[in-house]
């Protein structure tokens, strides 16, 4: 049995809303782990499907990576936000953010990307979590994770999304093209049973996303 398809980890330290956050990141990527490290290269929190020790020291490499490349003369090397390292073992992705902070996460073997919309919704959580002022570029869009019932004869199509509390009918406009998509991804311009208008779109794993849901 591979070690993703394992229920997580044994935790060695009590749960705080970091790792839950931390492990919808790793559901909504397929990462086997993920980490929130500080400026000094301590995890914060973890969340997956490895051994706890494991992720926390890749987090502590690869933070220092990031702080080592943001003293760079390179100026393009300085300003690296985002660090994918791809190996025939295992893959790992270093995401920086403000004060010092960055996500580690442990992806399979030879994995050179993940879902952006999954990552954006991570960051803004753990910032609002945290109290660090989101990054510039994670307030363009606004991609949250959200439960769909699909018609019975196509799971690709939406039927229903759950908002608030309670499944709501959706009415699908049309197709939603961007340039944003990524290949096997399929998006939706659709309406809900309110009147609202969202976009929604089906990932590769076959999570969904919808643009500026409304809270209810």
């Amino acid at each position: 049995m591979s070690r993703r398809r394992r229920g997580p980890v044994a935790r060695d330290q009590d749960t705080t809303p970091f790792g839950a956050i931390l492990l919808r990141l790793c559901d909504g990527t397929g990462a086997l782990g993920a980490a929130l490290v500080d400026q000094e290269g301590e995890t914060v929190d973890y969340a997956g499907y490895v051994d706890s020790y494991e992720i926390r020291v890749a987090a502590a490499e690869w933070r220092l990576v990031l702080r080592t490349l943001s003293f760079s003369n390179i100026r393009a090397w300085a300003a690296t936000r985002q660090l994918f390292v791809r190996c025939h073992q295992r893959s790992f992705a270093a995401i920086a953010l403000p004060e010092g902070y960055a996500i580690v996460l442990q992806l399979s073997a030879r994995c050179f990307g993940l879902s952006e919309r999954a990552l954006a919704e991570a960051t803004r959580e753990l910032c609002a979590e945290a109290g660090l002022e989101l990054p510039r570029e994670g307030r363009a869009e606004h991609w949250s994770r959200v439960e769909v019932r699909p018609l019975p004869n196509d799971p690709r199509r939406p039927a229903a999304v759950w908002v608030g509390s309670t499944w709501t009918r959706v009415e699908v406009l049309g197709r939603y093209d961007s340039k944003q998509l990524a290949r096997g991804e399929l998006g939706y311009r659709a309406r809900l049973a309110s009147g609202a208008e969202i976009n929604l779109v089906r990932e590769k794993l076959g999570r969904w996303y919808a643009e500026d849901l409304p809270e209810h």
